[in-house]
C-alpha cells in the first residue's frame, strides 16, 4: 500500500500495453470488488520496455483494463513496480466518461439547433405564405435532425440511423 502511494505521487509516467487479464480471487467481503491479475508491457520513453505484474481490484460494475488495451500507468524506475494511472481516461474513470458524455450531448444539441434554423429557413422558403407545416411533420423533422446529430457524433452507427430513421416515417 505504501509502494503504491510513493509511486502515484513520485513514480514515472508511461504507457502500457494490457498484455493479459486474469481473475484473482472470489467477490470481497462486501461481494462488490473483484481482484485481477494483470501482465502489462510497460513502454517507457527513455527506456527499454518492460513487463510488469500487477494486482489491482475494480468494482464488480466497473469497467477495467482488458486484453489489448493501452493504458496509462506510472512506475518506480527502480524496482519496476507498476500502477494503474486511469484518472482522466473516458474508458474507466466515471467522472471523466460523465463529462465525456455531457459533451457529446451538448454538440448533439447545438448541431441539431444549427441544422433546425437551418432547415427552418429552407421551409419558409419553400412554403407558401401563411401555411404552417402539420406538428407532426415538424416532430419528424426534429427528431430526424437529433439522430443526424447522434450518428455524426459516433453515438449510433449507420445501420441504427438508417432502422431509427425508419420508424420516423409516416
Amino acid at each position: 500500500m505504501f509502494d503504491q502511494r510513493r509511486i502515484r505521487k513520485r513514480g514515472l509516467a508511461a504507457q502500457a500495453l494490457v498484455l493479459s487479464v486474469r481473475e484473482a480471487s472470489a467477490l470481497g467481503g462486501n461481494g462488490s470488488w473483484q481482484k485481477y491479475d494483470f501482465v502489462l508491457e510497460v513502454r517507457p520513453g527513455d527506456r527499454e520496455a518492460f513487463r510488469a505484474e500487477l494486482r489491482e481490484r475494480f468494482y464488480i460494475v466497473e469497467r477495467k483494463p482488458g486484453e489489448a488495451d493501452v493504458v496509462s500507468v506510472k512506475y518506480d524506475p527502480h524496482t519496476l513496480k507498476v500502477i494503474f494511472d486511469l484518472a482522466g481516461d473516458p474508458r474507466f474513470d466515471v467522472e471523466a466518461m460523465q463529462r465525456r458524455t455531457a459533451q457529446l450531448k451538448w454538440d448533439t444539441y447545438q448541431r441539431s439547433q444549427s441544422r433546425d434554423a437551418s432547415s427552418e429557413g429552407r421551409a419558409a422558403f419553400v412554403t407558401p405564405q401563411g401555411a404552417t407545416p402539420g406538428r407532426a411533420t415538424e416532430e419528424r423533422t426534429q427528431a430526424l435532425a437529433r439522430l443526424v446529430g447522434l450518428r455524426d457524433a459516433g453515438a449510433i452507427s449507420e445501420a441504427e440511423f438508417t432502422a431509427l430513421k425508419a420508424r420516423l416515417s409516416p
